[in-house]
């Protein structure tokens, strides 16, 4: 037991960390060796390999702070969901130091993949470009994706060394998962027909493998007392998001051998190995893992390798011609739209059909948990909830998602859909409410399993005096999960960041940001553009509607007439963009329909006005049912408020609490005063008989 880092009978702690020493070694020389590939690799049209010290750095560089990211935050979900229990607040702000030091070493290292990425892009040598980098750092959206990533890191850095509170690393570990995407989806997914599908499935994939590899070495870093409570907690997390990794990843290998066998290029037996890693690393994870923690380390350093380095491989989809049309859609164009192919099943949008998928899965089943608890869930909220995503399950699935990205009118149709309807439906569903109610706020002890009752016992043997987290008592085990969300709720910067003034200043303010500007033409020419649009205007819709008509109790909850004067006063500007979309004299995103030259499209002018009309016509009703569910809300509240004061003077609580004041009166002022306050006293309880 003292080689697992378990106390030994003289007291002292073995050390339980010397293995990871040569697998870093491991992967280092794996990159590099992958890296000094590029130079057997065939060269691509209008694109000079880089030399090898650059091809071996890339490798090297981009291992170095993909592992770098996922120690950050291993680190976070140490100092959070999987650490132990704490004061909510840290005066000394030590609970953040370990991920302070990891965000430094991938800060600098993301840095690093700028000039490295740009050299690799443009295949010039590293120093020539960075001799002239901020020519180089917008040249492609790949160097774009490592400086943002970069920038998080440090952002990550400096809340990680000045926060106090379990909310704020909450809320910067959910910034590090979302950092992979943009280095994911400028890679190689995003190349050659069907690139649609494999951008979703390695955006999807990215995040579920970041959040798998992060629980996985939290585990293995985390103290030696805590474990089995940490496996307890990551076990079913970790299962569903290799699953779906691995589900990703299919999808990315598919697209990316272009119909070629598997084991006919290099990039395919990479991506070989990431599949068996990924397969081995679920079957432990479903099988139980206690005793093969430091296997399925090494299988995360395989999997960290593999992602850091494979980009210096060229997939076989990169050698088939394209037109112009599938670089930017991932298909061929369609033909003239008709009722037919508008609403019926056509080309689906994978990462849309999943979340709306997982977000009535996730529902559903913690609905069902608040249930076996003995709690209820009102079926309306269920309906609403389910509604909401249900539509985004349509529009995704429908033939208008392949449409709008085509034409400017049906892209305004299903954005109007994702702005104003879909998140209106969804915060009728509480959802924050419903995780108060499924989250544990007890913290759990170190060697129980959280969710089999049968092991709800004392634990035994040494972990039993292992530290703090091995116990059972109050105030110690792992920190409970309702305890993170409400300081993340409640953290200052969250309130500001996500209050009622900032989600009304962003929902009016997209529309004109986006489409009056040239980032609307940018965006659609990459498949991740318009999704990040989708997923853009979603939250704007929701952030608004959440403090209107959202059944949510927030730390930033306005009362009924601050929501009425929101809403009041976000209802003119979509009437005004549409008047003006409709009026325009300049084309939005000329460039980009030009450049897809529609034969159905004659009049892009006409196109654009008819998609102003539909912008008026889908913004106003829905705005106008919400100031009416607002309204009937505001009703029904007051009426909640004056049968509890009937409430309380029926059962005498109102008698009471006018003689304890009469009384007071008495003492200060005399007789007369609180002969006055009983006329007075005696008003009141007449005009609520007349009420009456």
């Amino acid at each position: 037991m003292a080689s697992e880092g378990v106390p030994a009978p003289d007291g002292r702690v073995a050390p339980r960390r010397l293995w990871l020493a040569p697998v870093v070694v491991a992967m280092a020389v794996a990159s590099g060796l992958i890296g000094s590939l590029r130079r057997l690799e065939p060269r691509l049209l209008g694109r000079e390999n880089p030399d090898l010290a650059t091809s071996v750095l890339h490798t090297m560089v981009a291992t170095a702070a993909w592992t770098a990211m996922i120690l950050t935050l291993a680190q976070l979900l140490l100092a959070t969901v999987l650490g132990p229990q704490r004061s909510p607040d840290d005066p000394r702000r030590r609970v953040g130091r370990a991920a302070w030091r990891c965000s430094q070493a991938w800060t600098i290292a993301a840095l690093l993949m700028v000039p490295l990425e740009a050299a690799d892009s443009s295949g010039l040598p590293t120093a020539t470009v960075l001799g002239d980098l901020p020519t180089h750092l917008t040249s492609t959206p790949s160097v774009m994706a490592w400086f943002v990533m970069a920038v998080v890191g440090l952002v990550t850095s400096l809340v990680c060394l000045l926060c106090r509170t379990a909310g704020g690393l909450l809320l910067t570990a959910l910034a590090v998962i979302a950092s992979a995407l943009p280095v994911t989806v400028t890679g190689s997914v995003s190349v050659g027909l069907n690139h649609d599908f494999s951008t979703d499935a390695g955006a999807v994939s990215a995040v579920a493998m970041v959040i798998a590899s992060a629980s996985c070495l939290a585990c293995l870093l985390g103290h030696p007392a805590g474990s089995a409570a940490r496996l307890a907690r990551v076990r079913a997390p970790m299962v569903v998001c290799l699953g779906v990794a691995l589900a990703g990843q299919l999808v990315v290998t598919w697209q990316g051998l272009a119909g070629t066998a598997v084991t006919s290029s290099r990039w395919g037996i990479v991506r070989l190995v990431l599949l068996v890693a990924v397969t081995l690393w679920l079957a432990m994870a479903c099988t139980g893992w206690r005793t093969r923690t430091r296997t399925m380390g090494i299988l995360v350093a395989v999997v960290l390798v593999v992602t850091g380095s494979s980009s210096q491989l060229i997939p076989p989809r990169y050698l088939v011609p394209q037109t112009t049309v599938v670089n930017y859609l991932g298909y061929p164009l369609p033909g003239p739209p008709t009722v037919g192919s508008l609403m019926l099943p056509g080309r689906p949008n994978l990462l849309m059909l999943f979340l709306a998928l997982f977000g009535i899965a996730g529902y559903l089943l913690a609905v069902r948990r608040v249930r076996r608890l003995g709690g209820s869930w009102f079926p309306g909220r269920i309906a609403g909830w389910v509604a909401g995503w249900a539509v985004v399950g349509y529009l995704a699935s429908a033939g208008l998602w392949q449409y709008s990205s085509i034409t400017f009118s049906w892209h305004m149709l299903v954005h109007m859909m994702f702005n104003m309807l879909v998140p209106a439906l969804l915060v009728m569903g509480a959802p924050i409410t419903l995780l108060r109610e499924v989250l544990t706020s007890h913290p759990v002890p170190a060697g129980l399993d959280a969710t089999d009752p049968t092991t709800q016992q004392t634990p035994a043997g040494p972990e039993a005096q292992a530290g703090p987290e091995a116990s059972g008592t109050p105030g110690t085990g792992l920190m409970g999960p309702r305890e993170c969300l409400e300081s993340l709720l409640h953290w200052r910067p969250t309130r500001i960041l996500f209050g009622p003034f900032t989600g009304w200043a962003v929902f009016i303010a997209s529309f004109y940001a986006v489409y009056f500007t040239p980032v609307f033409g940018l965006l659609m020419r990459y498949h991740w553009g318009h999704q990040w649009m989708l997923l853009h205007f979603l939250a704007a819709g929701l952030l608004l509607f959440q403090y209107v008509i959202g059944l949510d109790e927030l730390p930033a909850s306005l009362p009924h007439i601050g929501r009425l004067g929101f809403i009041i006063t976000a209802m003119p500007f979509h009437s005004f963009f549409a008047v003006i979309v409709m009026g325009a004299s300049q084309i939005i995103g000329a460039d980009y329909y030009r450049t897809l030259s529609v034969p159905w499209v004659g009049d892009l002018a006409a196109n654009q006005n008819l998609g102003g009309q539909i912008t008026w016509a889908t913004g106003e009703p829905p705005m106008g049912v919400v100031l009416i569910a607002l309204c009937v809300q505001w009703f029904l509240a007051d009426r909640r408020d004056q049968h509890r004061i009937d409430a309380a003077e029926d059962e005498g609580g109102l008698e009471a609490s006018l003689s304890a004041y009469n009384d007071m009166l008495a003492q200060m002022a005399g007789e007369d005063a609180a002969r006055a306050n009983e006329e007075r006293i005696e008003r009141i309880r007449e005009q609520n008989r007349h009420r009456r």
